[in-house]
């Protein structure tokens, strides 16, 4: 029976995948026999020509479209941050929001320094990056640019020092002339098919001159389903053109091992509290005492991170990165996905180190309560579709590399 129960939920959640796949299709295909287009997509484009003729003008030709979806009537503190760090490291921005802005909010922006355009919410971040460079390519902007920095607000930028780190280094990466690396990322993703994570890519003029990038943006079909931008966005843009490149990634999980051996020598400290929550098992890889050789230290924490990899980088490495390398970013879905607990990220935030505002603090919390863990959509399936939240199972649960390390976690403690 109780098998039974389990293969009928599994049936459910794959009509459920098919009905979000067949009602993004006959959306697209509905409005196309509309007449819909980029140019009609986009709203408040006139400041186009402005914005061409800065960059003519700049010596530093940098572009960034930020892509950003959030209420009506006002900026998210945390998206303030971010935009500080682009505009610091001398980037014009594109602030393209999914959806309608009051004025006020548009005019706060302008401010900021922001070039604001509106558009209805087609096909997501990728659909906002895809008009966009069509309008850039109509207005002959992106031949002229050095770098194209294409980016979006699923993650916190938490500010303070770790901002002005990261945009320190961000900065001296772009100034680097005759670099041996033609685009920089945050991370790279080795989860399923290797790909380069789409929510912070920033390309040199090598990729954005190239036929095949021009070509895949041409043809790029904006639909409204999560699993098909991350398939025929993210990962696509990887296999077919990033992969061609060389990358320079920002926080790489050499760089994480390095800097979490140096912390086990001056301040030998479990790091158990910076995991996932249902990775525990992860312990396996590091059970230490004060008599424990360095070597073997060195190789658990090399093991550790060896296994950390096989999952999201983004999720699993998310608090480790911002307390080992000084990153801004958290991503915004790590508890609806049932990666962390908020009362993890609640210590985070108010830890020495980040010193972040109390403002920022609680819109943070605010957000993670109100989006909810995977148990919140026990009895909304739909919607856990639709957002790809794992709520029969853990989201790492049954990978090989989570068995693997369980077994190895129990033996030892059975001992």
């Amino acid at each position: 029976m109780q098998n039974l129960f389990i293969y009928t939920l599994k049936f459910y959640s794959y009509f459920l995948k098919v009905e979000y796949s067949l009602t993004a299709w006959i959306s697209f295909i509905f409005l196309k026999l509309k007449g819909t287009n980029y140019k009609k997509r986009l709203k408040d484009i006139k400041d186009i020509n402005i914005l061409r003729s800065k960059l003519d003008h700049n010596n530093q030709k940098r572009l960034a479209i930020f892509v950003a979806y959030h209420s009506s009537h006002e900026i998210p503190q945390s998206n303030i941050n971010h935009l500080s760090i682009l505009k610091e490291s001398l980037f014009e921005i594109i602030y393209v929001h999914n959806g309608h802005l009051e004025k006020k909010v548009k005019n706060d922006l302008k401010k900021i320094g922001c070039y604001v355009i509106c558009r209805e919410n087609i096909g997501q971040d990728f659909g906002a990056w895809k008009d966009t460079i069509s309008l850039l390519e109509e207005y002959k902007v992106t031949n002229n640019l050095d770098w194209l920095l294409l980016c979006n607000d699923s993650n916190f930028c938490v500010g303070g020092k770790n901002a002005k780190n990261f945009k320190d280094k961000f900065r001296n990466f772009l100034n680097i002339k005759n670099s041996k690396f033609d685009f920089i990322c945050l991370n790279c993703n080795y989860e399923g098919k290797k790909h380069f994570q789409s929510f912070f890519i920033c390309l040199s003029k090598v990729i954005i001159r190239d036929n095949k990038f021009k070509h895949f943006w041409k043809t790029y079909i904006p639909i409204n389903n999560r699993y098909y931008t991350i398939k025929n966005g993210e990962i696509k843009l990887s296999q077919l053109i990033l992969n061609h490149f060389k990358p320079k990634i920002i926080f790489s999980s050499d760089q994480l091992c390095l800097k979490i051996r140096e912390n086990f020598k001056t301040k030998p400290k479990s790091i158990t509290n910076l995991l996932p929550q249902n990775l525990f098992f992860l312990e396996a890889c590091f059970i230490f005492n004060k008599s424990t050789a360095t070597q073997k230290i060195n190789l658990g924490i090399r093991k550790l991170i060896n296994s950390l990899e096989k999952y999201n980088p983004s999720h699993v490495f998310g608090i480790l990165n911002i307390m080992y390398l000084e990153s801004p970013f958290l991503k915004k879905d790590i508890v609806r996905m049932g990666v962390f607990e908020i009362n993890q990220i609640d210590e985070l935030l108010n830890s020495n180190q980040l010193r972040i505002t109390k403002k920022l603090k609680n819109e943070i919390i605010k957000f993670l309560i109100n989006e909810g863990s995977p148990y919140k959509y026990l009895k909304f399936r739909r919607a856990a579709v639709r957002k790809g939240i794992p709520v029969s199972k853990n989201l790492y649960e049954y990978l090989p590399i989570s068995k693997e390390l369980k077994n190895i976690y129990y033996s030892r403690n059975m001992q």
